[in-house]
């Protein structure tokens, strides 16, 4: 019930801001707060670089398609499947909803571009690949059958991560932060689901 509210949540959010995003080529307050971000010393262009290239789509791909063998090799078949499942379609929908809005990038009038670009805005596909990899892994660390102190930093570090991430977005100047914004929502509308049936193959007590 939980992971069936979270989802509808995400997708109505999610659509409407998309409609926006369609409709406009930034949102009240993206201009303001991209401004303050890029004033910022934090994170910095060597970090924001980093995180970027380890949220990347081909990155994440990469990676979880290699932990989705591990898993299956493992026997956690019911995870594997899930979170393979999930991945796949959080690129397509990445893609086509990049497609669909087809928003401008931020314009180099407005703001410092750090970095180059070769796609639609909406939204952050970076973020939106990060955010259901990572946070995947994040309710695996969570279920995970080690002790509470250690699934929980885990699982903070992985949110810090994300958050990192859609702030070095927005830092390089390639993203307005509704974009980020509509990444995390498109990405929790799959996990929601994806991590609720792997969970059944992770129990706590376990």
């Amino acid at each position: 019930a939980a992971a069936a509210a979270l989802t509808v949540g995400a997708v109505v959010a999610g659509i409407a801001l998309a409609a926006l995003a369609a409709a406009r080529d930034r949102l009240p307050g993206d201009l303001a707060i991209a401004r303050a971000v890029q004033a910022w010393p934090f994170p910095g262009e060597p970090l924001a670089d980093a995180v970027r290239f380890l949220t990347g789509t081909e990155v994440v791909v990469a990676i979880g398609a290699v932990l989705a063998v591990a898993a299956w090799l493992a026997g956690r078949r019911r995870p594997a499947i899930a979170f393979a499942a999930g991945l796949a379609a959080v690129v397509a929908l990445q893609f086509a909803l990049k497609e669909i809005v087809d928003r401008p990038r931020p314009d180099a009038g407005l703001v410092e571009l750090r970095a180059g670009f070769s796609s639609a805005s909406f939204p952050s596909g970076h973020t939106m690949s990060a955010a259901y990899f990572y946070g995947f892994l994040a309710v695996a660390a969570l279920a995970a059958p080690f002790r509470a102190s250690v699934r929980a930093v885990t699982a903070a570090a992985l949110a810090v991560f994300l958050a990192v991430g859609g702030l070095a977005n927005v830092w390089l100047g390639v993203h307005w932060p509704s974009d980020v914004v509509g990444g995390w929502l498109w990405a929790l509308a799959v996990l929601a689901p994806a991590a609720s049936a792997a969970r059944v193959a992770f129990p706590p007590d376990r």
